[in-house]
């Protein structure tokens, strides 16, 4: 018996690489300055023969990506796939599920309109929060956290990680196979 949960990894994986696609083709139109970031963007999607198309698929995609993830480390959790032997299965999906986060957050970023400015203090007052490093932390990523960094960490950092992270997230899975209903 199939469970539909158990198809929300392999719907991830799906998404990720629409993300990486759409990433790509965004590539070659965006400029990664404050002065010309959100102009490249808007002329990309009015321009550029399915601009628009590219920029919407991205830009849902990061969220129903941060959906699905979400939905397969309940499934998971659930069906107590975490546990002995797959504990390394269950943290590197947990890792990857943080770069995802980032993923977003350094996209959301990227255009450096009136939203990518706010999500740039909202996220670094929340950083601020947390306890001793948070204050320590917080000026430095309002102070260096500019476009062009973003824009690096976005396109390059992330993905190495998670193309890292998800090689080892999947050598395990096809070593243990999946895990089936208790």
């Amino acid at each position: 018996h199939a469970d539909f949960f158990y198809c929300f990894g392999g719907i991830s994986l799906v998404i990720i690489i629409l993300q990486l696609t759409t990433g790509v083709f965004m590539t070659l139109f965006y400029i990664p300055k404050p002065e010309d970031a959100f102009d490249s963007i808007i002329r990309m999607s009015r321009e550029v023969p399915f601009g628009w198309l590219a920029r919407n698929m991205h830009r849902w995609g990061a969220t129903i990506l941060i959906a699905t993830l979400l939905t397969h480390m309940f499934s998971v959790f659930y069906h107590k796939a975490f546990q002995r032997p797959r504990e390394l299965n269950w943290l590197s999906g947990s890792i990857m599920l943080f770069v995802v986060f980032l993923f977003s957050i350094t996209g959301t970023i990227l255009p450096w309109n009136w939203r990518a400015y706010w999500v740039l203090v909202i996220w670094a007052d929340y950083v601020g929060t947390w306890p001793v490093v948070g204050e320590f932390l917080k000026l430095p990523i309002l102070e260096h956290f500019t476009v062009g960094r973003s824009f690096i960490i976005h396109i390059l950092i992330l993905p190495i990680i998670a193309v890292t992270v998800l090689t080892l997230h999947f050598k395990m899975i096809k070593r243990q196979g999946i895990s089936g209903p208790l």
